[in-house]
């Protein structure tokens, strides 16, 4: 049996009821956060830049917009919550495969449940689905000997080829398509799989669009097999195909089958307490604790010495326009400006939205601090890369004197330090504030509705207007 076979077996095969009372909550989890982040992104610019983008491909249609009161086609729509969960990348993180799930998932299902009109078992089962099909295929190609992702080393975006096929699978799942048309749309969406890890370096916004992307395709994926598409056999292990052409063959074909009693990958992810690239995180918590000892002595900082694994000493590259960032989007993907605003906030509170307002990112104080920012690289960090995230951060004066100095082994809100229950719901009435209390308290109850929800009209709850 071909290996995405397998993994279609999986998704039919997957039932909610069957899991674990602590999988059903790390999933809900995942839904809570991620609608958080979307109703976060809804009232910026750039969403509204998305809607007309995502009208003009797909026109208007039925299915719902998180915190939008546009309705799209289900390819638009898809589009466009993929757009918003992942647009100030403060959606959780599947750091085992090194990329974003979630914010492919959810919107592909979210679509696929109105066309369908499924109840919300029927759809927390898609999610579920789509995760592991997604997750698993990432963690397949993940050690350190690869560069820890071998998606991502080979110049590929993981959230976008994984989020593709993640979502075919979650849409396969509310079709109620059999083992064989699922390997279908598995296969049609490997084909359909597409993503630079370019996007990256700081110096376009394109990252924002790509889990969008991958929520239509793998739409499309499903929606085709059901009609009689198929894809090519074996497509994951023949040659020319997925694993060679985004991995180089690096991968671990067990990896891909889940053993009895494993936890499912809604269980392994990360949730994010910065709204900033996750491998950031770790220096921007060192920032946050040496901040007490240096807010007053900025001005003797000749060097601050940072670092992370290397695989992504990108987040430092280049090194003008990471220090001077244009926006908010180019200064969450910015190591160099993170950090010095971190140092620079006033208070003791973390660093959250409203720390990335224009003023702040154009501010001249802080772009000077961040030009101190230097990469230095430490082996051990990218051999424990992508299990764990570790960070390092030193602070010298011109003489060469340390000012102040730390080491973080595992970021917060990984499965090693999980965030705590109280962090992830202030982060998601945070989140939900433009909506107001009482709003973002009734959208929560929504959701831990979820599983008694006869049909997809709660979806109708989650827009905004």
């Amino acid at each position: 049996m071909a290996l995405h076979q397998d993994l279609a077996r999986l998704v039919v095969r997957t039932n909610f009821e069957s899991v674990r009372e602590a999988t059903r909550r790390a999933l809900l989890a995942t839904i809570v956060d991620s609608v958080g982040c979307a109703a976060a992104s809804a009232a910026d610019d750039f969403a509204a830049d998305a809607v007309r983008a995502s009208t003009a491909l797909g026109g208007s249609g039925a299915c719902s917009v998180i915190g939008r009161a546009e309705r799209l086609s289900p390819a638009g729509a898809a589009m466009l919550n993929g757009t918003l969960i992942h647009g100030y990348d403060f959606d959780d993180a599947h750091l085992p495969s090194v990329g974003h799930l979630s914010t492919a998932v959810i919107p592909a299902a979210l679509a696929a449940s109105e066309l369908v009109n499924a109840n919300g078992l029927a759809f927390l089962e898609a999610v579920l689905a789509g995760d592991e099909v997604g997750g698993r295929i990432g963690w397949a190609a993940c050690a350190p000997e690869w560069g820890g992702s071998a998606v991502r080393s080979h110049g590929f975006f993981p959230t976008a080829i994984l989020g593709t096929l993640a979502a075919a699978a979650a849409t396969a799942k509310l079709l109620q398509l059999d083992e064989a048309q699922s390997a279908q749309a598995l296969a049609i969406a490997a084909s359909y799989a597409a993503g630079l890890a370019g996007i990256s370096r700081g110096d376009n916004s394109t990252k924002r669009t790509q889990a969008g992307w991958a929520a239509q395709a793998g739409l499309a994926a499903a929606l085709l097999a059901r009609e009689g598409f198929t894809g090519p056999d074996s497509v994951l292990e023949t040659r020319q195909g997925f694993f060679e052409a985004f991995t180089g063959n690096n991968y671990r074909a067990e990896a891909l089958q889940r053993a009895e009693g494993q936890p499912w990958i809604c269980e392994e992810m990360s949730f994010k307490y910065y709204p900033l690239e996750y491998i950031i995180h770790p220096l921007v918590e060192l920032a946050n604790q040496a901040r007490p000892a240096l807010a007053q002595r900025l001005a003797a900082i000749a060097r601050i010495e940072s670092s992370v694994t290397s695989r992504f000493a990108t987040l430092f590259q280049p090194q003008e326009l990471k220090a001077s960032p244009p926006d908010r989007f180019m200064a969450l993907i910015s190591a160099p400006y993170c950090i010095a605003r971190a140092l620079t906030k006033a208070g003791t509170g973390h660093l959250f939205l409203r720390d990335f307002q224009q003023d702040y990112v154009l501010d001249d104080g802080i772009r000077a601090l961040a030009r101190k920012v230097q990469f230095v690289p430490r082996p051990e960090m990218d051999g424990v890369f992508p299990h764990h995230v570790m960070g390092a951060l030193r602070f010298l004066d011109a003489g060469g004197s340390v000012l102040w100095e730390g080491r973080v082994d595992d970021v917060y809100g990984s499965v090693h330090r999980p965030l705590s229950e109280a962090h992830l719901l202030e982060k998601f009435h945070a989140n939900c504030a433009g909506l107001g209390a009482r709003r973002s308290e009734a959208l929560l109850e929504v959701l831990h509705a979820l599983p008694s929800a006869r049909d997809a009209s709660w979806i109708a709850q989650l827009r905004g207007g």
